[in-house]
């Protein structure tokens, strides 16, 4: 019989893996003259609703515990990643993604640091892959805005 929590673990990860295709499609699609304008654009929306997500998953983290202690610092952390996005969806290019590789790379760091206890190996891993992934089709993003400036 097949165990339903390892189930939900795979097709959690399966869907969070095949959630960083669209962002390497648009970092790639952003070295095509083309569709520069567009993929480039896409990607830091992408981007920041990718890393607001990020920040919310701690305010569903604490819904369940909303009574037992006080949730305010957890769910100031979810709000900050939001704000984080939401400014890299302000900037000019040049500094908005390297504004969200920032946003992203501080949520996984800071649940690294502040919430490891809290949250299971499996997700702590899923964590490390799909941040590693983002922030790299990120910079490949990048890559493209800056290369005609040199």
């Amino acid at each position: 019989m097949a165990d339903p929590r390892a189930d939900n673990i795979r097709r959690t990860r399966a869907l969070t893996l095949v959630s960083l295709a669209p962002m390497y499609l648009l970092a790639m699609l952003a070295w095509a003259d083309p569709w520069r304008e567009m993929a480039l654009m896409a990607l830091v929306a992408y981007a920041a609703i990718s890393l607001t997500f990020a920040g919310a998953i701690h305010w569903g983290r604490v819904l369940g515990q909303f009574n037992n202690s006080n949730q305010f610092p957890t769910q100031l952390f979810g709000v900050l990643a939001a704000f984080i996005g939401w400014a890299g969806l302000l900037l000019p290019r040049e500094m908005g993604i390297p504004m969200l590789c920032a946003g992203l790379t501080f949520v996984w760091g800071t649940e690294q640091m502040l919430f490891s206890d809290d949250l299971p190996s499996w997700y702590r891993k899923l964590r490390n892959q799909l941040t590693g992934g983002a922030v790299l089709a990120m910079l490949i993003g990048w890559a493209a805005v800056m290369m005609p400036m040199f």
